[in-house]
């Protein structure tokens, strides 16, 4: 697995993880004042309208919050 961030700004951050060949998980997190809310989707085909959601005021947390959501909905 390998974590490697695609995009940063004040209030945006994109992150991708490379879970294996041909899949990866695609993490948008942004910043508001009550902390940071992200959103993750996958690579595969037959998941692509699925959306993880996550909202913490921890940015890591955030993230796990929206992967796990993420699993859920596969």
């Amino acid at each position: 697995m390998r974590i490697v961030t695609k995009f940063q700004s004040e209030e945006l951050e994109i992150i991708k993880i490379y879970i294996s060949l041909g899949f990866t998980i695609t993490v948008e997190i942004f910043r508001d004042p009550e902390g940071y809310k992200s959103l993750a989707n996958n690579s595969f085909p037959q998941h692509d309208d699925l959306l993880g959601i996550g909202i913490h005021k921890h940015k890591k947390e955030s993230v796990k919050l929206a992967i796990n959501d993420l699993r859920k909905l596969m």
